[in-house]
């Protein structure tokens, strides 16, 4: 009996033994499998494309439509429609009982438009999220870096249905997404969007018309019930057309007049904003070329107007540290000196100014400049389209998008780089101020035939004003984001944000300079 139960025990240690041991090589196979130094996107992005088609086919479907069922719990709720063309313009809509929701990006804006039927331009973070998020899947990653998108491979996941590589991709204006992409099949399986709190995840690969598509997609969006899409048709290359990704024009006002009373308000605003001093927080990036922040640099400035328009800049502080008493005192008397030096350029100007006047009749002829970038330049290079009204900042705006008018030829240097820019503009229509407008490069631009300089394209500018209590608009927010190349060799690339707050009224006489802080203040702008 003792014999018996000793055998027993010897043969649970024996398997207790194999288990430990299955369970440790268990543990040192998947510790092997591992990657120990993690590939570059180029390479991930490479084996996806083969594996659901090939690069070459890719590179032939340049746009594509997409037929959904849409479920709930396992219960039909709708349908979707999705069209994308490439190289970065999407188009969702998604159909249900109570209505229809609609969103789109084209190469000028982002948009949506509710159940209620209400239409929002989208603008910050969450605009580029949805614009980087448009150049991916309509390009399907081909030549993502001719779209100013930036990547690199930040972690190896074993959470899914399979091992993973996680890419992230992002933009240098500070949008940024994550791809799964897994090991074995090299295909899509999750993508996270922080911004917008959405994850998505795709399985079930089969093929249409020789390209593998995920025929289930689940979208969950801030932590709500996930929605399930099944994939009922796809259709290649039917022709669809930039002005479907356009916002749906809500009204048809004057653009060409509203525009023109814009400028001439903005003559006689300009005088009431140079006598408000301001500080302006300034943030400087070099972003390397794979999106990481190798350096930033934050410099807080009081700004100060002067007398003609011009002002001059008092650093307070960088990167949160105040600037020494002995800096601060060479800076207040090289202001002092500059300050003198403007004054008596100013008043060679005004004196020449004076003499003009006299010959002409008391009457100054204003000439616009071959490079200075007018209403009238936009006027005679643009076309103007989807105008709508929507609010922005609780102001009501008119928004619309403007594109290089068809068949435009430029004159000038100013004409040449408007045929060249997109962009997207909201017009207070009362006091007929630009509330927000934004422009970025469709196509590089160069200087003197490349040899002098050349931007390069996605160069992109962000500015946005406030109204003050008194009714006074004032600038809120800056953002520039352009890559240079001097003469052949530099590269000098800028990515640059300021935030201005903190306005107060300042008289501008020179004899009244005081290098502190005006006592009378009055309400900051809000913050962005």
């Amino acid at each position: 009996m003792r014999s018996r139960r000793l055998a027993v025990f010897a043969s649970v240690l024996l398997l207790a033994a194999f288990v430990v041991s299955a369970q440790l090589y268990a543990q040192k196979k998947g510790a092997s499998a591992r990657p120990q130094k993690l590939p570059s996107p180029d390479k991930i992005i490479g084996d996806y494309q083969k594996a659901i088609g090939g690069k070459k086919r890719l590179v032939g479907i340049k746009d594509a439509t997409y037929e959904w069922k849409v479920q709930l719990k396992d219960q039909e709720m709708g349908s979707a429609l999705v069209r994308q063309k490439a190289p970065a313009s999407t188009r969702n809509t998604m159909t249900f009982g109570n209505g229809e929701i609609n969103s789109a990006v084209s190469t000028r804006s982002a948009w949506t438009r509710g159940l209620d039927g209400n239409l929002r331009t989208l603008t910050d973070s969450e605009a580029g999220s949805a614009k980087l998020q448009a150049a991916l899947d309509a390009s399907r990653f081909v030549d993502y870096k001719k779209l100013s998108v930036l990547a690199r491979t930040v972690a190896f996941d074993e959470t899914l249905s399979e091992p993973a590589y996680v890419v992230e991709f992002s933009t240098r204006a500070g949008a940024r997404l994550r791809y799964w992409f897994g090991i074995n099949s090299k295909l899509l399986l999750k993508t996270v969007d922080e911004t917008r709190g959405s994850i998505q995840s795709f399985t079930d690969y089969r093929a249409e018309n020789g390209v593998l598509e995920p025929h289930r997609v689940e979208i969950a969006t801030n932590g709500k019930e996930p929605l399930t899409l099944l994939l009922q048709a796809a259709r290649y290359n039917t022709g669809l057309s930039e002005p479907l990704f356009d916002a749906p024009a809500a009204e048809t006002p004057d653009i060409a007049k509203l525009l023109r009373e814009v400028a001439d308000n903005q003559e006689k605003l300009d005088e009431q904003v140079a006598n408000y001093a301001f500080t302006e927080k300034r943030t400087e990036r070099k972003i390397n070329d794979k999106g990481e922040v190798k350096e930033e640099k934050v410099t807080v400035y009081e700004i100060y107007p002067l007398p003609g328009g011009g002002a001059f800049y008092k650093v307070i502080s960088e990167n949160g540290v105040p600037i020494s008493a002995e800096r601060a005192a060479k800076q207040d008397k090289k202001i002092a000196e500059d300050v003198a030096k403007y004054e008596a350029e100013r008043e060679k100007k005004e004196q020449k100014k004076k003499e003009e006047a006299e010959k002409n009749n008391g009457q100054v002829k204003k000439k616009e400049a071959d490079d200075e970038v007018s209403i009238g330049v936009f006027l005679r290079a643009c076309e103007f389209v989807s105008p709508r009204r929507e609010r922005l900042r609780d102001r009501e705006a008119i928004v619309f998008e403007f594109r290089p008018r068809p068949g435009f030829k430029s004159k000038t240097m100013a004409e040449d780089i408007v045929t060249k820019l997109v962009g997207v503009i909201w017009i207070d229509p009362v006091d007929k101020e630009v509330i927000r407008l934004e422009a970025k490069l469709a196509q590089g631009y160069k200087v003197g035939g490349g040899l002098l300089a050349s931007i390069r394209s996605g160069s992109a500018f962000t500015f946005e004003q406030t109204r003050m209590a008194e009714g006074v608009w004032l600038p809120r927010f800056a953002q520039v984001n352009v890559a240079v190349k001097v003469l052949l060799f530099k590269n000098i690339e800028a990515n640059e944000t300021s935030e201005f707050t903190d306005y107060r009224r300042f008289n501008t006489e020179a004899s009244d300079y005081k290098l502190g802080t005006p006592a009378a203040t009055t309400p900051a702008p809000p913050k962005p």
